[in-house]
């Protein structure tokens, strides 16, 4: 009788990986992170500026009206740190603070939710603390930095949540997720949509081997609730703030009519501007087409784009403008994918790409007056030889074009290749939600935004960084279960499956 073929049963027990480490070593991590820091501040603390934020940040620090169309609590953040040292390196060294925090979360993100080895974990925060818009924008005067650190802020208390399942932390998620809108307003979509719906990603995003208890109804239905309550009262509550402070219309910004009006220019239509109070023809006098949407920068703050004329001849053009975008917004739809498209096509774009980088160096022609009697009042601070004087920190800014670029549009595809990575492991849940933020954010840039500019990306690096490492310690983990399983006579198969040594391929 012939002998018997043993049948190959793959054991369902995937690769182990390590548990959480008992100790997360946050001391060398820290202290390592600090030493980087420090050195690159020793070599280069000198101030940069943007124009106009740069100006309209310290006019609402040193007693102007604070800031109607960027973030107030930013220039609240100069009055009380650099206006009584009357020094901008003490925001310089603030924002180098922030930037600590920064790869520190990213450490943390790595040991405590993703299970990376220290060394790989610390290899990476080291990267992102040397990242080159990362140093950049900790010493412009740019919410950049500050904003960047609440992002990560945000993302991990949003982890430690599917982490635990806690309802304790859907109130901290929903206040981070504010503050950091507060600062900067990359990532609102994002950030408004996983605070509302915490609860149920997680639920969603949990392997279903996992799920041999699910969340009872009852819970997932009070934590929702918890969850939608804390984020629709914060962000309303914020938005009336911003009512007060503006004097305008509750948003997220004190003009966002004005910058809704910039995005669907390419959609206004003259029956928009029916009943408004403006001139029928007011469409005949922009002086560059509304159909192409690469002007939509133009339309807002050239001399014969759209929201200058209408300044012109609308009475009230800021709720002239608030009413026009909305009618053109519901038109919008077939124009979205055409827009991103032609928009982010800029990136390849040598000479438009090079201009946009100049522009987030600060190099853009004279300095106005009132950035350089502030700064010299204020801060006694010479400003005038600091845009074209070449830094340590600018000129490895400069040279991050494509990097930023890369970690830009390469975004879904780590995101997709990193949860299908981590889908066997015990933090598979963790891994999911940041890839689906990565993707998030990946939309909102490039669906929504107007223009190209380097600094928009500024969120991209610290995301794609710690997706790269959770990717290559998976790897190194399943070479390493091939190699002692080799040595044993077993055979992992290319699913990450354990084949017993008797039923093992010659």
């Amino acid at each position: 009788m012939p002998d018997t073929v043993p049948t190959i049963q793959p054991d369902p027990t995937p690769i182990p990986i390590d548990r959480d480490p008992p100790d997360l070593r946050l001391v060398p991590a820290l202290l390592a992170i600090v030493a980087v820091k420090l050195l690159i501040l020793v070599a280069d603390a000198s101030p940069r500026f943007f124009l106009w934020d740069s100006v309209t940040y310290l006019q609402g620090a040193i007693g102007g009206p604070l800031p109607r169309d960027r973030s107030f609590l930013y220039s609240l953040l100069i009055e009380a740190i650099a206006v009584p040292l009357h020094s901008l390196h003490a925001l310089v060294f603030t924002q180098t603070l922030a930037g600590v925090v920064s790869a520190l979360l990213a450490y943390l993100i790595l040991r405590r939710h993703l299970s990376v080895r220290f060394g790989v974990a610390l290899a990476a925060a080291l990267l992102f603390a040397l990242e080159p818009s990362q140093l950049f924008y900790e010493r412009m005067v740019m919410a950049e930095a500050i904003g960047g650190m609440l992002w990560l802020v945000f993302i991990a208390l949003a982890l430690e949540y599917v982490r635990s399942g806690r309802s304790l932390w859907l109130p901290l998620v929903a206040f981070a997720g504010i503050v950091a809108v507060s600062v900067r307003l990359n990532g609102t979509p994002v950030i408004v949509l996983v605070s509302l719906s915490l609860p149920l990603l997680r639920l969603v995003l949990t392997p279903r081997a996992r799920r041999a208890q699910p969340l009872e109804r009852r819970r997932l239905l009070l934590q929702l609730a918890l969850a939608s309550a804390c984020t629709l009262v914060f962000h309303a509550g914020y938005r009336q703030v911003v009512a007060q402070v503006a004097h305008t219309q509750p948003g997220y910004i004190g003009t966002e009519g004005l910058f809704m009006l910039g995005y669907v220019a390419p959609a206004v239509e003259p029956k928009d501007f029916r009943a408004t109070g403006c001139d029928p023809d007011v469409l005949t006098r922009v002086d560059r087409p509304l159909g192409d949407s690469r002007t939509r920068e133009y339309q807002l703050w050239g001399e014969g784009g759209l929201w200058a004329v209408m300044q012109r001849d609308c009475a009230n053009a800021e709720a002239v403008a608030d009413k026009v975008a909305r009618r053109a917004f519901a038109r919008i739809a077939p124009w979205v994918l055409p827009m991103a498209v032609a928009t982010n096509a800029q990136y390849f774009d040598y000479a438009e790409s090079i201009w946009r980088m100049n522009s987030d160096l600060g190099r853009k022609g004279m300095l106005p007056l009132e950035l350089i009697e502030a700064a010299q009042k204020y801060f006694s601070f010479d400003v005038r030889p600091v845009a074209f004087t070449n830094t340590f920190t600018s000129i490895w800014f400069e040279h991050s074009r494509w990097w930023l670029t890369a970690c830009f549009l390469l975004a879904p595809v780590v995101a997709i290749w990193f949860a299908r990575r981590m889908r066997h492991g015990i933090h598979a849940t963790e891994a999911r939600l940041l890839a689906l933020i990565l993707i998030g954010l990946f939309l909102t840039q490039f669906l929504l935004s107007p223009v190209i500019a380097f600094r928009y990306l500024h969120p991209f690096p610290p995301l794609l960084i710690v997706s790269a490492a959770a990717i290559l310690v998976s790897y190194l983990r399943q070479a390493n279960a091939r190699l002692r399983d080799a040595e044993s006579g077993a055979y992992v198969s290319k699913t990450g499956f354990r084949v017993p040594p008797a039923a093992a391929p010659e």
